[in-house]
């Protein structure tokens, strides 16, 4: 496989060789690792990232393996957009992997394939993988379909798409592997030009009032990265592939997990059937995005954020989520929350 492939990694060996051992079979020729160093005080830590590295050293295959490993801890923020900024320096397209996303096969060739027809087309900013439980039926005959958002759960992109977001949200994150302490220290969120979504790039009013809200906010810990690429997407009425088939299992729950520590089970990735059958035009599928923003604000929205908050036991929100994720709760949920 010609296609440069990224793998974002931290201290979990276990989501590691897996996903080597998905790699070892598609066999890339070019390999970006990007891995974080171990947080201050937690020898632990510091024994798991020697074995994530060590891991590394087990490729086995014809494959130019290029490292950038922090000595010291630079969190998420600062770890995957300096480490993006590091890749596409070098290369002009590429598909992505958080260590806890593991692809099926097949995910590579469908990347690899729309990556080259999608070029020229600068609608286009992301290619994704993960379906986000999206039913397969709402694609009909067609492989894929166009959304505004798509999740970075298995992804692709291109330089020249990831250089424009980065030259707007330019954040640095000077000083960040100094720290050496435990408090938050992520570079603020803040962005050279306002970025609101364009009107017609969402469908739901708790969508709307949600992305512009993260246009605005300046607090970096507050959401992600990925949130902030979406927005720049979102600002220029841009467009992402959503596959009609799950692609790549997030296996990023747990106590395991350092951000996303939900008890779910992962929903398995599938294999793509080709060839691909291509929608006859690039343009929104709005059914589509209108079910993906109900999914993203159930978990991500304000009242989701809250229950968090406040909900510590893993059990416990494993029961909430299930009873809010039947329609009516979720309905009137979001109704009271103003989403």
């Amino acid at each position: 496989m010609q296609t440069p492939v990224v793998l974002i990694v931290f201290r979990r060996p276990g989501v590691t060789k897996r996903n080597l051992d998905v790699l070892r079979e598609v066999r890339p020729e070019r390999l970006f690792v990007v891995a974080d160093g171990p947080r201050p005080g937690r020898p632990d830590e510091a024994r798991q990232c020697e074995e994530v590295r060590a891991l590394v050293e087990t490729i086995d295959w014809p494959c130019q393996v290029e490292r950038k490993y922090a000595d010291a801890n630079l969190g998420l923020e600062a770890n995957v957009e300096l480490g993006l900024d590091w890749v596409f320096s070098q290369v002009d397209r590429a598909i992505v992997l958080e260590d806890d996303c593991i692809p099926d096969p097949s995910f590579f060739r469908f990347a690899e394939e729309l990556l080259e027809r999608y070029e020229d087309e600068k609608r286009v900013w992301q290619i994704g993988g993960d379906i986000h439980a999206v039913p397969p039926e709402m694609f009909g005959d067609y492989s894929y379909d166009f959304t505004t958002w798509a999740s970075v759960w298995g992804w692709a992109t291109w330089a020249d798409r990831w250089h424009d977001h980065r030259a707007e949200f330019d954040r640095d994150h000077a000083g960040a592997e100094d720290r050496v302490d435990q408090l938050p220290r992520t570079a603020d969120a803040v962005r050279n030009r306002p970025a609101p979504p364009h009107p017609d790039a969402l469908v739901s009013e708790g969508a709307v009032r949600h992305f512009t809200f993260v246009s605005t906010e300046t607090d970096g810990d507050h959401y992600g990265w990925d949130h902030h690429w979406w927005v720049t997407i979102m600002s220029r009425q841009g467009l992402s592939i959503m596959p009609c088939t799950n692609l790549v299992e997030h296996d990023g729950y747990g106590e395991g997990a350092t951000h996303t520590r939900a008890a779910k089970t992962p929903y398995p990735a599938e294999r793509m059937e080709f060839p691909l059958v291509h929608p006859p035009a690039v343009e929104l599928n709005r059914d589509i995005e209108e079910k993906l923003e109900v999914i993203l604000l159930r978990h991500d929205g304000k009242f989701a954020r809250l229950a968090r908050k406040l909900i510590k036991p893993l059990w416990m929100r494993a029961m909430v989520r299930r009873l809010i994720d039947l329609p009516i709760v979720s309905r009137v949920v979001h109704r009271l929350m103003g989403q």
